[in-house]
């Protein structure tokens, strides 16, 4: 088993009242079924819960930027949306080896 080491960091640059209204607006998605909701809960196993919330915050005020930037409405992904990217990601891999010419065997059991 491989201990994890919490990566240190610190936001100290940019306006707060900015980071502390995007910190409270990923505290209320939390318990949604969304995408920052997941990805929050994603990061909080890996990083702990206060940097989760930063990072929540950051996910927010990035769609943010893209909703103001192309003008197009926000559109949900979904809660699976990083396991259906990564399954697709897999499809393709299969579906490039089977080109090369090597013939895939799927087994029933999953990985990791």
């Amino acid at each position: 088993m491989r201990v994890q080491v919490k990566k240190t960091s610190k936001t100290t640059h940019g306006n707060k009242g900015l980071r502390t209204i995007a910190v409270q607006c990923a505290l209320a998605t939390t318990r949604q079924n969304n995408r920052i909701s997941s990805h929050q809960k994603r990061i909080t196993k890996r990083q702990g819960r206060n940097k989760a919330k930063v990072a929540s915050a950051h996910l927010i005020l990035t769609i943010v930027y893209n909703v103001l930037k192309t003008g197009e409405p926000y559109q949900e992904l979904g809660l699976d949306y990083v396991h259906q990217k990564q399954q697709n990601k897999e499809l393709k891999m299969i579906e490039y080896l089977k080109k090369k010419g090597y013939s895939i065997v799927q087994s029933e059991q999953q990985t990791a």
